[in-house]
Parts: C-alpha cells; sequence; structure tokens
C-alpha cells in the first residue's frame, strides 16, 4: 500500500512562497515591469544564498535501512524519519530565520526553505544572517560558495569572470568543459559506426537476453528535458500511449527561477543525456535502456545551479508532490513514485565540497542509485575528480575514448574525501567521445563529449541491471550491490588494474544476468536464488 508522506507540517509559513512546487500547473506569468525587475535585482545584490547544515543529520535512525530490501518500505522509512528529525531540529532555527527576516536580514521575497532530503536550510541572506546561522545552537556549518556558469564552444570567454547576470550564491555548474555542449552542429569525423559507444558496452547481447529496463524509472536531474522529442516521447514517465496524454504531475520538476510547470530544455544538455539512456524511435536507438521509465527536473538553469536549487530539485524527484482533494495546500508527497536511479551529469571542480554528503547517503540509504560524472578537469592531471563525484554513496564515471584510453577531459581521482573500503574514484568509467545522441527540437547531433556523456551510459547499464535483478530475486539493487555488479562486468582498461583514470574500468552486457545473480548470493540479498 502506497504511503503518503505529508509535505505540510513541516514548512513554515513563512517560506511558504518558496517551498516547493505548485498544486496545480500556474497559469503562464508576464514579464516583470521595470519596478519588479529594479526590485528583484536589489534583492539579489543585497541577499546571497547559503546553506545551513544541522548537526543532527538523523543518521543514526536511518541506519538500519541499509540492511532493508529495496523497496517502497525502505523508502518511507528513512523519509519518515529524515522528516521528523528535520521538524524536531530545524523549529527553533525557523523563529531565529523569522526574527532576520522581520529585521531586514533575510530576503522578503526568497525567504528562507527547509529540507529534509539532507538536515538543511537553504537561506538567502546578508552577511549578519549567516553570521548568526552559523553560530545558532545545532548548527554545524553555513556554507557559501561561488556561483558557475556554463561555457560555451565557439564562445569561450571567462564568464566566471563577469556574473553579474546570474544567479547570486552557493551554486554547481555543469561537469563539462566547453567542447561538451554545443552552441550550434559542429562538423565531426566520426567513423563507421556512429552509435559506437552501445556496442562498446554490448547493449544488443542484454537486449538478447531480455533486457531493456524495462519496469525500472530513471531520472534526469540536469538542465531539463524535451518531452515531446520522438525518441523520448514514449518513455516519459507522465506519457500514456494509450490515450496519447501527458500529465507532468510528478514526472518533472523546476528549480529553476522561471518555475515552468511543463517540461522544458533550454540548455540542450539534458535531452542529450535522457536521449543516451533510453532514446529510441524508428528503428533507431540511442539509449542504453530504450524500455525504461525517465522523469526529469530541472536543477541547472540559464546561470547554472544552486546548492539550493539542485538539492530541492533531488527532494522533488524522489519525492514528488501529487494534489491531494481535502487537504490543505492541497499536495503530499509520495516517496515510492520517484527514480530507483539517478544521473546526474553535473558537478563543481570542488571535489572537497561536501554540500552534498549528506543528501546522497540519504538516498542511499532509501534504494536510490546516484551516478555522476567525476568531470573534465583531467588535462590537470591527478585529484582533479570534482564534487558531488568527490563523495561517497554514490557511483562515479570516468569517460573513455573509442581506443579505450582514458579521455584526456576526463578527471582524475583520487578523491580529496572518505571513501568506502578504499574504492576508487572514478569508480567506472564508459565511452565519453564522439557519442551521438538527441537534442531539443526533435533532432539528432554527433560529436559531443565530456564525462557527462559516459555518465547516462552508466545510468542505463544500471537500469538492465535493476530489471535483472527485479526478475532473478523480486527485489531491485541498491548502490552497494550495484556496485559489485559493475565491478564483475568491468574490463579493465587505461592503466593496469583498478586506477585513479578509469577505476574498475568499462562494463559489458554479456554475461549481465548471471553476474546479477551472482551478486544477489554472494551478498545474501532478499530473494537471492537458493
Amino acid at each position: 500500500m502506497t504511503t503518503l508522506i505529508s509535505s505540510t507540517s513541516a514548512a513554515p509559513v513563512r517560506s511558504a512562497a518558496v517551498s516547493g512546487a505548485p498544486t496545480e500547473a500556474p497559469a503562464p506569468t508576464a514579464p516583470p515591469t521595470k519596478a519588479e525587475a529594479a526590485a528583484i535585482a536589489k534583492d539579489r545584490a543585497q541577499f546571497t544564498e547559503f546553506l545551513v547544515l544541522l548537526d543532527d543529520q538523523g543518521t543514526r535512525d536511518t541506519e538500519k535501512a541499509f540492511t532493508m530490501p529495496v523497496g517502497d518500505a525502505r523508502r518511507e522509512f528513512v523519509a519518515k524519519k529524515l522528516i521528523a528529525n528535520m521538524v524536531k531540529t530545524q523549529t527553533p532555527l525557523w523563529k531565529v530565520l523569522d526574527g532576520l527576516q522581520d529585521s531586514g536580514h533575510v530576503s522578503p521575497m526568497r525567504g528562507y526553505k527547509p529540507l529534509w532530503i539532507q538536515n538543511a536550510i537553504v537561506v538567502y541572506g546578508d552577511e549578519t544572517a549567516r553570521t548568526t546561522m552559523s553560530s545558532a545552537a545545532g548548527v554545524a556549518q553555513s556554507i557559501e560558495s561561488a556561483t558557475h556558469v556554463l561555457d560555451l564552444p565557439g564562445e569561450h570567454v571567462d564568464q566566471l569572470g563577469s556574473i553579474s547576470d546570474a544567479i547570486t550564491g552557493a551554486s554547481d555548474a555543469l561537469a563539462d568543459l566547453p567542447f561538451d555542449v554545443a552552441a550550434k552542429p559542429r562538423k565531426v569525423n566520426l567513423n563507421k559506426d556512429p552509435y559506437w559507444n552501445l556496442e562498446r558496452v554490448g547493449v544488443d547481447k542484454a537486449a538478447a537476453d531480455g533486457l531493456t529496463g524495462k519496469g525500472i524509472k530513471v531520472g534526469v536531474l540536469d538542465t531539463g528535458l524535451d518531452v515531446e522529442h520522438p525518441f523520448l516521447l514514449g518513455n516519459y514517465a507522465g506519457y500514456d500511449a494509450s490515450t496519447g496524454q501527458r500529465s507532468d504531475t510528478g514526472s518533472w520538476y523546476d528549480a529553476d527561477e522561471a518555475n515552468s510547470p511543463s517540461p522544458v530544455d533550454d540548455g540542450r544538455h539534458g535531452t542529450f543525456v535522457g536521449g543516451q539512456i533510453v532514446g529510441h524511435y524508428g528503428g533507431v536507438q540511442t539509449g542504453v535502456a530504450p524500455d525504461a521509465e525517465l522523469v526529469a527536473a530541472r536543477g541547472l538553469g540559464a546561470h547554472g545551479g544552486t546548492d539550493g536549487m539542485l538539492l530541492s530539485a533531488f527532494q522533488n524527484m524522489i519525492a514528488p508532490r501529487f494534489p491531494t482533494p481535502g487537504v490543505n495546500p492541497g499536495t503530499k508527497r509520495d516517496v515510492t513514485a520517484g527514480p530507483d536511479i539517478i544521473n546526474n551529469s553535473w558537478g563543481s571542480d570542488d571535489g572537497n565540497s561536501i554540500s552534498y554528503q549528506h543528501a546522497l547517503r540519504n538516498m542511499d540509504a532509501m534504494g536510490i542509485v546516484n551516478v555522476f560524472a567525476a568531470g573534465n578537469d583531467g588535462a590537470s592531471g591527478r585529484g582533479t575528480v570534482g564534487s558531488p563525484g568527490s563523495n561517497s554513496h554514490i557511483i562515479t564515471v570516468a569517460a573513455t575514448d573509442r581506443k579505450d584510453k582514458v579521455a584526456s577531459f576526463s578527471s582524475r581521482g583520487p578523491s580529496p574525501l572518505p571513501v568506502e573500503d578504499g574504492e576508487p574514484v572514478p569508480f567506472i568509467a564508459a565511452p565519453g567521445v564522439d557519442i551521438k545522441s538527441t537534442i531539443p527540437g526533435g533532432g539528432i547531433e554527433s560529436g559531443w563529449q565530456g564525462t557527462s556523456m559516459a555518465t547516462p551510459m552508466i545510468t542505463g547499464i544500471l537500469a538492465l541491471a535493476d530489471q535483472a535483478a527485479v526478475e532473478e530475486t523480486g527485489y531491485k539493487f541498491d548502490t552497494r550491490a550495484m556496485k559489485e555488479v559493475l565491478k564483475r562486468a568491468a574490463q579493465d582498461v587505461s592503466l593496469k588494474g583498478v586506477d585513479d583514470n578509469t577505476g574498475y574500468g568499462i562494463p559489458v552486457l554479456d554475461d549481465i544476468r548471471s553476474i546479477v545473480r551472482e551478486v544477489a548470493v554472494d551478498l545474501q540479498l532478499a530473494g537471492a536464488p537458493t
């Protein structure tokens, strides 16, 4: 039985305007007047975004989840514990923030946003607010970081040097170097097989074994998604093929200030990534798992994404809101409706950042597998892996070329942060050079490259493995089990043995079903064959 967890009891009234998605799709709004635009500009100049992390993250309360089978009960157990801990520990801080807002130190327009995916509060305030919150009882630290924006090829200027137009506050850019997202179609010299990446991992062999990602839901947290693209529409969770109707409730969330009620992708990147995971149409296949379902969130807008945007996107993706008659304000979160696997082809170059550390651990506790790009700073050598890819409780991906060499741009380990059992970071590798996939407007484009392009390859492979897990055991796999599958399926590339360039190597799908079965037995997972 599905349990709906209320989101209304936790959010203080003061921040209701910024606390999440509306019950129903809002009507299109007119552009701001000159006076409104001036007020917005003044607010952004006066108040910056910072993240208040609390001491008590509820870790002890949710540790039991790691021993539970992956499924609805595990998700509900963790979510209830996290929400209860948020209310208990944040309530005194909301009163402090209300006072700071009344005295003009917290933005009257943006306020503050409580989070439960990790016990934190996103605050839009001035230095007085940040200093006050840093010393408040129960607060571990207040984190403020710089803004990052996306550079475009052919227009490579130091955009980080001039960010007056950018969203102010802590933010993370896409994980890619300037050549990763095309401003215009580029002429490329591909070999005969433009979909070599699919052939390299053996997608056809998995399909012959009945593995296409059926029954698995994948989230794309990126610049958005063109769900009307013919290669993607049939996979969008909100689309009903029998009626031809589409509903975006529970399948789309926009953390950008534009708050689009329907999926969009002005940045193109998310649509390309989505096509690598599921894309197919008319006998042409761009994706690894053509029968998996997609949900999407925009966590990166025209000026990048702030910590607040991205954490909100995580929270609303894993526990989407649905209208609930008779409940004020009319929405509840369903923690059983979120994705099984989330693709994150984004990051920052600060591998020491822990802004997402607790959220990633909590999603792992829920049984959700997060896949992250390692970053594209590899030209600078070792220790260049970015964040959140440098964190534990996730799977981080390096990029390789047609010759199985680590791509020159692919960020290298080791991670500057502690990781489980001395694992390599990046953990695994996949093709990420000369990739062909979907772009907004119904087109297909070649020549993209970056760890952003390697990451959805692994996400798609995990969707196939998850389908196999359900069919072989009755349960989906969590991050620990998925890592074991990837290790056993990997072919060593780059340096001999496990290394800081490509981790365990490139996984191939020749015998993925039997590997899944073996992992279930060896790890003594629920439903494992006897």
